[in-house]
């Protein structure tokens, strides 16, 4: 099978994939009406920069928790993704069958995250650019703005792992505080925004 291009991927699988993630959280009734009140209390944009062949700047508008993508953003884009052919090969394959998969590849876990008011106002809190480097035969390189600001030159954070880390993080074989701590993640500049980061993705979600 061969895989998807960048517009097809973000503008039919993801929204497919988020919206279904949504429903199913609806036909838990009862039980999950907290956390689906807070998916549905969701209302932002991603932006997604692709560059190579096949690639462009694509939106996500996320309206009342429910996504569908855009010739323009609806919001000021809260997070902005800009990644090369090679990034968004893994990417791809991080996503499976689940957006939120997705989202948890973005973040290196392992499992899905899900995109919740509470955790979407602790990313609105961040400002600046991040790149995630994997390292490696298998290596990638993601840079994530955060807030509307134009995208500048340099990152203001690095956050490098190998790629057998990565393997660990993904597979839940090892959390980030771990990882960190025994030098399987390099952290290089605003150390500040590192750790935002980390509690935003590694906070509940509700």
């Amino acid at each position: 099978m061969s895989q998807p291009s960048p517009q097809s991927f973000y503008t039919e699988r993801i929204p497919t994939q988020f919206n279904r993630a949504l429903d199913e959280q609806a036909e838990a009734g009862e039980d999950g009406a907290r956390l689906l009140a807070s998916m549905q209390a969701v209302n932002a944009t991603l932006c997604i920069v692709a560059r190579g062949e096949g690639g462009g700047t694509f939106y996500l508008n996320v309206a009342e928790g429910r996504m569908t993508p855009g010739e323009s953003a609806a919001n000021p884009p809260f997070l902005t993704l800009v990644h090369d052919e090679k990034a968004f090969q893994v990417l791809e394959r991080e996503a499976g069958d689940s957006a939120l998969g997705f989202l948890g590849g973005l973040a290196g876990m392992a499992g899905e995250i899900r995109l919740t008011q509470q955790r979407l106002d602790n990313l609105q809190g961040l400002a600046g650019s991040l790149q995630f480097e994997v390292t490696g035969n298998d290596g990638f390189s993601l840079w994530t703005h955060f807030g509307s600001d134009p995208l500048p030159e340099e990152p203001h954070c690095r956050i490098q792992v190998t790629d057998d880390a990565y393997r660990e993080l993904r597979g839940g074989n090892v959390n980030p505080q771990d990882a960190f701590m025994s030098g399987k993640i390099q952290v290089e500049g605003d150390m500040q925004m590192a750790m935002q980061l980390a509690l935003a993705v590694l906070s509940p979600d509700v």
